[in-house]
């Protein structure tokens, strides 16, 4: 049981959560991504005790500040993982030794029976640079499509929306235009 509820002790918990297995280490990463963000328009005051805050006047105030930076899609986003970092804290604050965060169930016969359909040239590769992680970062899956599915790995925790949109750019380049223009 954290000592405080700050930001930090926040943080800490998200971190603490991936590394023990707590919720799955993407899930953790993501929501501490949109805390971050988040809780970086507030002062240093106001980061000391989460409990004491109006998240519909922090989100406001967030998307006020940031909201050039942000699609609105992001925006909802990370209101949303946001609350739920803050509600899970609040949950392990009270009873970290009983704390379980709800993730979705797969159905492990049915994920062997339609995986992923291979790639043009080949199988994806899966090296295990790209299947672990580095200090830091995090991975992600994107599913595009039945069958399509996109894997991010080494995305920096701490990625700026300017690396973003490089990121963004590079991707755009590698759109193929078919005849129909799909």
């Amino acid at each position: 049981m954290p000592d405080t509820y700050s930001v930090e002790e926040l943080l800490a918990f998200l971190e603490h959560a991936a590394e023990r297995g707590l919720m799955p280490a993407a899930t953790a990463q993501a929501l501490a991504v949109a805390s971050r963000n988040v809780f970086g328009i507030l002062s240093d005051p106001e980061t000391i005790d989460v409990r004491q805050l109006d998240l519909d006047t922090v989100v406001k105030r967030f998307h006020n500040k940031r909201a050039k930076d942000f699609s609105t899609d992001t925006l909802k986003e990370y209101e949303r993982r946001v609350r739920r970092a803050v509600k899970l804290f609040m949950e392990w604050s009270e009873d970290p030794a009983n704390f379980r965060a709800a993730t979705r169930a797969t159905t492990p016969g049915r994920k062997r029976r339609s995986g992923p359909e291979p790639m043009s040239g080949g199988d994806a590769p899966t090296s295990s640079a790209a299947a672990t992680p580095s200090s830091g970062t995090y991975q992600t899956v994107l599913p595009l499509a039945p069958g399509r599915i996109v894997t991010l790995a080494n995305v920096p925790v701490d990625l700026t929306s300017v690396e973003a949109e490089r990121l963004a750019q590079f991707i755009r380049m590698l759109v193929v235009e078919t005849a129909a223009g799909s």
